[in-house]
């Protein structure tokens, strides 16, 4: 059968990808390590640069490593401002996109939080790709 809506298409090769993804997803392991210092009764969380570490024996040996030593000492600090933009406005496929890789929302679940957000007034109404219609639709 022919599609009306050009947007379905690309959209339902979305959604089957990431069902796929999500069908053979397999966890990994990591571990964080994470500290802080007190000065002046303040407490400054720490952590490690790199975030995650996904060897075992690696975050143990860090561990160790600052469990040994009782003082610091701090040789760089860097400090920088960053301005955000404002974002744009989502479409239809990139809030799908987004809900599924930042929030791990599939796309029905997403559709439904969308709709309730914007029954509520929350957001406006969202908007798909498509600018062309067949001559079908009545316009």
């Amino acid at each position: 059968s022919n599609l009306l809506w050009s947007c379905q298409t690309p959209t339902l090769g979305f959604c089957v990808e990431r069902h796929d993804i999500i069908q053979t997803f397999a966890p990994e392991s990591y571990w964080l390590v994470e500290t802080s210092i007190s000065i002046n009764n303040i407490n400054i969380p720490l952590s490690y640069s790199r975030g995650r570490i996904f060897d075992q024996q690696c975050a143990h040996i860090l561990l160790l490593l600052i469990n040994r030593h009782g003082d610091a000492t701090v040789h760089y600090v860097k400090k920088s401002t960053h301005k955000k933009q404002r974002p744009k406005a989502l479409n239809t496929v990139e809030m799908l996109r987004l809900a599924s890789s930042h929030l791990g929302m599939g796309p029905h679940h997403t559709m439904q939080v969308a709709e309730r957000l914007y029954t509520s007034g929350y957001i406006s109404y969202p908007r798909t790709e498509t600018n062309s219609y067949s001559a079908l639709i009545p316009l």
